[in-house]
C-alpha cells in the first residue's frame, strides 16, 4: 500500500487522530499489530522502507507503509518505537515540524553488560522519557507509554481475559495522555496513568512498575493500583468498619429507615449476587431494598445475629478487593454458629468514602437447611415490603 492512497485515522478521545509508528522492529511491529487488531489505522515508517511495506502487507488494510517524512507530516500521534539515540536524532531532524504532535516514547535505554544481562545506558536516576521531553519542540506533548512490557508480553498479554493487563503511561499533558490512553485501550490493555513525566522512570526498564523491574510481569488494574498507591492502615480500617456495619445493618429491624441505612452501604449502581437457596442478583437501591426486605420478613432475625469472620483486604488507589467470611449465630438453645459463607467484594472510594460496588455471597453447602427451609417454604406468605 502507498501513503498517497489513504491517511490512517481513528476516532480517539473524542477526536479524529492519525497515528504513526516509526520503527518496525520488535516493539513497533508488535504494537502496530495490536493497534490494528483493535481497529486503529496505523501509518508505518522506518529506516527500512521494505520492512515497513512488508509489515503493512501482513497487517492488512488498516496498515499503510509511508516514509518517515510522510509519517511526521500526516500523523497527529507519533510513536517513536526506536532506540533512544535514534529518537534524539528524529527530534533534532524534524524539530518544529513536530510541534502540535503527540509523541509517544516506549524506549528503554539499555545495552548488554557483557555478562549476559543488561545495563542502563543513561544515569541510574535518569529517564529517557524526560530526556526526550526536554528535546521536543515547543507545542509537542510527549507521553511515555508502550515500553513497560517486553515485545513478547506486548503480544501475549494484549486482550487478556478475564482481567486485562495494564498499560502504564506517564504524561504532563492531560489531553495528550487521554489520547494515548485510548490507544492503549485499543491495543488491548487497561490504561493506568502513573503521574507526570517525572514518574516515567518507574515504567522504564528496571523501574518498579516495569516487567523487568519490581513487578516482574503483566499485571491487572487492582495489582497496578496496589503497586502505585497501596491501601493505608486507615483505608483498611474504614473498609473493615463497612463490613461490621453491614452485619449490624442486617440485624436491624425491618423498617424503611433500617432498609435505607443498609442500602446506604452500597454505591447506587452496586450489584449483589446471592448464591444460597436460590441464586439472584440485586441491583441498585431498589434491588438491595428488596433483598433486605426479603431477609427481614421471611427469616426469623429475632432468632439469630450476624458476625464477621476472617477477612482479607487488598488493592490500592480508590479500589479494594475484599474476601471475607460471614457468620450466623442462632440464639436459641445455645447452638452458636449455624450458618456461614463468604463474600467477595469490590469496594470503591469516592469523595473519600468507601462503599461496595460489587458483592457476591456464597453460602457454605453444609449449612443446616432444616432451620431455614420452613421459612423459605412460606416466603410468599411472610414477605412484607418495608
Amino acid at each position: 500500500m502507498t501513503a498517497t492512497t489513504t491517511t490512517a485515522t481513528t476516532t480517539t478521545a473524542g477526536a479524529s487522530v492519525a497515528t504513526a509508528v516509526i520503527g518496525t522492529g520488535n516493539i513497533g511491529g508488535r504494537l502496530a499489530a495490536a493497534l490494528v487488531a483493535g481497529g486503529v489505522p496505523v501509518l508505518l515508517a522506518g529506516r527500512d522502507p521494505g520492512g515497513a511495506r512488508s509489515l503493512a502487507a501482513s497487517l492488512g488494510s488498516l496498515a499503510t507503509a509511508v516514509t518517515v517524512d510522510e509519517a511526521v507530516e500526516k500523523a497527529d500521534v507519533i510513536v517513536l518505537a526506536v532506540w533512544l539515540d535514534a529518537a534524539k536524532e528524529l527530534l533534532a531532524r524534524y524539530g518544529d515540524a513536530l510541534s502540535g504532535k503527540i509523541l509517544v516514547d516506549p524506549s528503554n535505554p539499555i545495552a548488554p553488560d557483557g555478562s549476559g544481562g543488561f545495563v542502563k545506558t543513561i544515569g541510574a536516576e535518569e529517564s529517557s522519557g524526560q530526556i526526550l521531553a526536554a528535546l521536543a519542540p515547543a507545542g509537542a506533548a510527549l507521553v511515555k507509554a508502550f515500553g513497560t512490557l517486553s515485545a513478547d508480553t506486548l503480544s501475549a498479554a494484549s486482550r487478556r481475559t478475564p482481567e486485562p493487563a495494564v498499560g502504564f503511561y506517564a504524561s504532563d499533558d492531560e489531553p495528550a495522555g487521554e489520547v494515548v490512553a485510548a490507544l492503549i485501550s485499543a491495543a488491548g490493555f487497561d490504561p493506568v496513568r502513573v503521574g507526570g513525566l517525572d514518574q516515567s522512570i518507574r515504567i522504564e526498564v528496571f523501574g518498579d512498575l516495569h516487567e523487568f523491574g519490581a513487578l516482574g510481569r503483566a499485571v491487572s488494574r487492582s495489582e497496578a493500583l496496589a503497586a502505585l498507591s497501596p491501601l493505608t492502615a486507615l483505608d483498611r480500617f474504614e473498609i473493615y468498619e463497612q463490613l461490621v456495619r453491614h452485619q449490624r445493618a442486617i440485624d436491624n429491624d425491618a423498617s424503611r429507615t433500617s432498609a435505607d441505612a443498609y442500602t446506604g452501604l452500597y454505591w447506587p449502581e452496586a450489584a449483589f449476587t446471592v448464591n444460597d437457596l436460590r441464586t439472584q442478583t440485586f441491583t441498585g437501591p431498589d434491588g438491595l431494598k428488596s433483598l433486605y426486605d426479603y431477609a427481614h420478613s421471611v427469616f426469623p432475625l429475632d432468632k439469630w445475629f450476624h458476625d464477621v469472620g476472617w477477612f482479607e483486604i487488598e488493592g490500592g488507589g480508590d479500589t479494594a478487593v475484599v474476601s471475607w467470611r460471614w457468620l450466623v449465630h442462632w440464639k436459641e438453645g445455645g447452638q452458636g454458629v449455624v450458618s456461614t459463607g463468604t463474600y467477595q467484594d469490590r469496594f470503591e472510594r469516592r469523595a473519600g468514602v468507601w462503599k461496595v460496588i460489587e458483592r457476591v455471597s456464597d453460602v457454605d453447602p453444609n449449612w443446616p437447611a432444616a432451620l431455614f427451609q420452613p421459612y423459605v417454604d412460606r416466603q410468599d406468605e411472610l414477605f412484607v415490603s418495608s
